[in-house]
């Protein structure tokens, strides 16, 4: 057998590698994870929402109740031109946790290191600069410098989460395709008590920006992150020393009394690497694309990535598939990663018109939005972001049901008389969700689709009409009562349905008859594997 230092390594303990590692351990994967900083820093806001979707991601190991609680929900995004509303976009608060949720990166990863840190599954270490990188047909060895001096490493998988600079990047020689944008952008964290309603407030030309965007977002403890598109000429450095930085907040706060938390200024970028997958080593997050801030894309579809990865890597290294179906990481987050590039960069060129004739159309469409309607829906604030539907991915059933490849729809359900939510029956390996008018339909499902053999461990979860009695069903099956119909319209329960929910949420496959899951279950990991063993690290 081969040995390695863990079966996973990961290069970089930012929100992706953190997730990542945390996700492997609930599916019982070890992982090193390796962070060329010393500890854990403050830089500012950096990204400042998550989406209520992704939170699902971070409770499948109960990091995310003290993230929502902490943090500011919003369901409201206003868009001005010319300091007037234009339009308001309101996102329903569901059943989970809510559609946005603003606090800063920095809190979240403090909530997530202390998390791996306490995982018996999760080794952190700190102070590892990654220098080389070789790999072969059975494992990726890493060489680190750090404060006991150098050190390799040897990993079935390596997971390369180390940011936009990542140097794992630049030692495989991975082709970073796409361009950096020449705009320079302002961020300015401030502490202060202002008269403003906590939601998302999108600026076209106004009178504090003129010609230019701005976008505030509220931050827990009365912080309120704020992005200027900057003039070419600006000097912030210069600002700041002469006092003309604290004019540009006062015009946009008035003479409210504020304190400074951070500052730093970016360009953004639009790119995304040729390969997620090169050989062993799997890139994630900003090191596999750089997407700008509007939309909130960034790390929202990084700890999709780490999500999407993590089930993956543990079904290869627990033997039920084989290593090609790390292929369909690639094919699936490469295809969300053009569609966020894609929406993005019609933000941008909305945003920062690249000729004389797109200038004068939004000068023209941002005239009109006061008094033409029309003309608002084309008034571009950044399309804020949401799962993607891997429709086109080998594993996921080809079928015209709007729900294939799709994060499954989320309600309230009753599981032996407690009050809980659908989508946390999910996220622990597979799961068949089984939809019935009555116990005896339920029962046949479950006969059906045990009839033949399983090539992967999943659970059956039958849904049932409230009150409806559940005899005869087997007692490992879990059983939940709802009558809520914006959960059971949307899965055809009326129908019958069963659905293949992976251990990401994704919907896989779907049917009527229950002999059908068998075959669902084996092309969800692309095809039968024969069990082994998983491979244990010597920790």
């Amino acid at each position: 057998m081969t040995e390695f230092d863990a079966p996973v390594g990961i290069v970089g303990a930012g929100p992706i590698g953190l997730v990542a590692a945390l996700r492997l351990a609930d599916l019982g994967v070890p992982s090193i994870l390796l962070e060329a900083a010393g500890t854990l820093t403050k830089q500012g806001s950096k990204a400042c929402l998550i989406q209520g979707d992704v939170l699902e991601i971070l409770d499948k190991f109960g990091c995310a109740t003290p993230i929502k609680d902490e943090g500011v929900t919003w369901t409201i995004a206003r868009t001005y031109v010319r300091n007037k509303v234009i339009r308001s976009a309101e996102y329903p608060l569901g059943p989970g946790f809510g559609p946005f949720i603003n606090i800063s990166q920095h809190r979240i990863e403090q909530v997530l290191v202390e998390a791996a840190e306490a995982h018996p599954l999760c080794e952190l270490r700190w102070g590892q600069e990654v220098v080389a990188v070789t790999q072969d047909t059975d494992s990726v060895t890493v060489r680190a410098t750090g404060p006991e001096g150098e050190h390799s490493y040897r990993f079935g998988h390596l997971v390369a989460s180390d940011g936009v600079r990542s140097r794992l990047r630049e030692l495989l020689g991975v082709e970073w395709t796409g361009y950096t944008h020449q705009d320079r952008f302002l961020i300015t964290d401030i502490k202060a008590k202002l008269p403003l309603a906590k939601e998302r407030h999108f600026h076209y030309d106004p009178p504090f920006n003129p010609g230019r965007q701005l976008v505030m977002h509220p931050q827990p403890d009365d912080i309120w992150r704020i992005d200027w598109q900057l003039p070419p000429d600006a000097d912030i450095e210069a600002e700041r020393a002469d006092g003309r930085f604290d004019q540009r907040v006062r015009d946009v706060i008035g003479d409210i009394p504020y304190e400074i938390d951070w500052v730093s200024t970016y360009r953004f970028h639009q790119r995304v690497v040729e390969r997620l997958r090169v050989g062993r080593v799997l890139f994630a997050g900003d090191a596999a694309h750089a997407l700008p801030p509007y939309g909130s894309r960034g790390m929202n579809s990084g700890i999709q990535d780490a999500d999407n990865l993590a089930w993956k890597l543990a079904c290869v290294h627990a033997g039920h598939a084989e290593e090609e179906l790390l292929e369909t990481y690639h094919t699936e987050r490469y295809a969300a990663a053009k569609e966020n590039l894609r929406v993005t960069e019609a933000t941008i060129r909305f945003m920062v018109p690249p000729n004389l004739a797109r200038r004068w159309t939004r000068s023209v469409l941002l005239s009109l939005s006061h008094v033409l309607g029309r003309a608002e829906k084309h008034v571009n604030s950044g399309k804020m972001a949401e799962p993607y539907v891997y429709k086109e991915s080998p594993i996921v059933q080809a079928g015209d049901d709007a729900l294939l490849g799709s994060f499954a729809p989320d309600g309230h359900v009753d599981v032996d008389g407690e009050r809980t939510r659908l989508r946390r029956l999910l996220g622990d390996g597979f799961v068949g969700l089984c939809f019935a008018t009555e116990a005896a339909s339920a029962t046949e499902f479950v006969v059906d689709a045990r009839a033949k053999p399983w090539h992967l461990p999943a659970r059956l979860v039958v849904v049932l009409p409230a009150g409806a009695s559940a005899q005869g069903l087997p007692a490992d099956v879990v059983v939940a009562h709802t009558d809520d119909p914006s959960l059971l319209e949307p899965y055809g329960a009326d129908a019958g349905t069963w659905w293949l929910a992976r251990p990401d949420g994704h919907l896989a496959a779907c049917g009527k008859e229950g002999g059908g899951f068998a075959d669902a279950l084996s092309m969800a990991v692309r095809s039968p594997a024969p069990h082994r063993h998983p491979v244990k690290g010597t920790r």
